[in-house]
């Protein structure tokens, strides 16, 4: 079914990402590279709007990449279908605007992109391939959301505080329309309260090969009944990231890249606009396009922008 209105739909379905920019020189180069090897609509980041930029060898100059100031904006900019006349709105500041904006704007289900969490590679038993899918938790010792019940429960005085959608193996493609598909940079997953604003999640399965049936293990699978999920440490998170895209791009019958005479894949057309480093949600882009050509000079410091020695139009 899902196919069928894949085939109905006059172009394929859009994939965003989204991530956390905390500092101006997280390195997100090679995430921004698979984004852009698999066609990403844009790349959404909340935080900082300069990024150390090395490793995506001048991938990021065909991207759309939005800086937020805030996930409330994000979460808002996603419900309204990441429709870019979101842009000439003010951005949303407080409570109180959030809730006017919120009432002004129309925000109807069926334009609302979904946020699908990655959660990792996972090894394990049966479950972790299953169609059903596997239960998400909240590791309170931690802060991260685990697909493993043994972190959720790692102290007696704990208790499993389970999130409210489960986790999908990617090689089911759990997919009905554009996603957005949130990211962490960190090996633990998702922070809990990233977590929480997800709308269903997907993880690469694997063979558990690290399997320790000893001692505090082995007496909760005995008493318990636990499943055994352990979070994997083969695969770094762009190979899980391309995987998910893999997939995804699959299921959405994108067109196969061609490859030009000097046996590279041809690239996607340039806009001299997205020669800087990301664009600020909130900001007239339009009138800047407009401005751009007339007045580089003036805005050159807009235009050309530098993060810890990485040029923005460096390749």
């Amino acid at each position: 079914m899902q196919d069928d209105n894949n085939q109905q739909r006059q172009s394929p379905p859009r994939h965003f990402l989204l991530m956390h920019n905390p500092t101006k020189t997280t390195h997100l180069g090679t995430l921004l590279r698979c984004a852009a090897a698999f066609r990403a609509h844009q790349v959404l980041i909340v935080g900082h709007d300069k990024f150390n930029a090395q490793g995506s060898f001048g991938s990021h100059l065909y991207l759309d990449i939005v800086a937020f100031p805030s996930w409330e904006c994000v979460v808002d900019y996603l419900k309204r279908g990441a429709n870019d006349d979101g842009a000439h709105h003010d951005i949303i500041t407080d409570a109180a605007s959030a809730a006017h904006q919120t009432s002004t704007i129309d925000s109807s289900e069926d334009n609302r992109i979904p946020i699908v969490g990655i959660s990792g590679a996972y090894g394990g038993d049966e479950c972790i391939f299953s169609s059903d899918g596997v239960a998400v938790y909240e590791d309170a010792d931690t802060g991260y959301a685990t697909l493993s019940p043994r972190d959720a429960i790692s102290s007696k005085e704990k208790k499993q505080k389970e999130l409210p959608h489960k986790s999908y193996p990617i090689h089911t493609r759990p997919f009905s329309s554009d996603v957005c598909f949130l990211l962490s940079k960190d090996k633990r997953g998702l922070p809990v309260s990233h977590a929480r604003i997800c709308d269903s999640y997907v993880h690469v399965p694997q063979i558990c090969f690290d399997a320790d049936d000893s001692g505090t293990d082995a007496q909760l699978n005995t008493l318990e009944k636990i499943p055994r999920i352990i979070q994997s440490t083969l695969l770094e998170t762009a190979t899980i990231y391309s995987i998910v895209l893999h997939h995804f791009s699959a299921w959405a019958n994108y067109n196969e890249r061609n490859f030009a005479e000097n046996q590279k894949f041809i690239k996607d057309t340039k806009s001299n606009m997205r020669r800087r480093l990301c664009r600020r949600y909130g900001e007239n882009i339009t009138t800047k396009a407009k401005d751009a050509n007339n007045d580089l000079q003036t805005e050159g410091e807009l235009i050309f922008e530098q993060s810890e020695g990485v040029f923005a139009s460096d390749y």
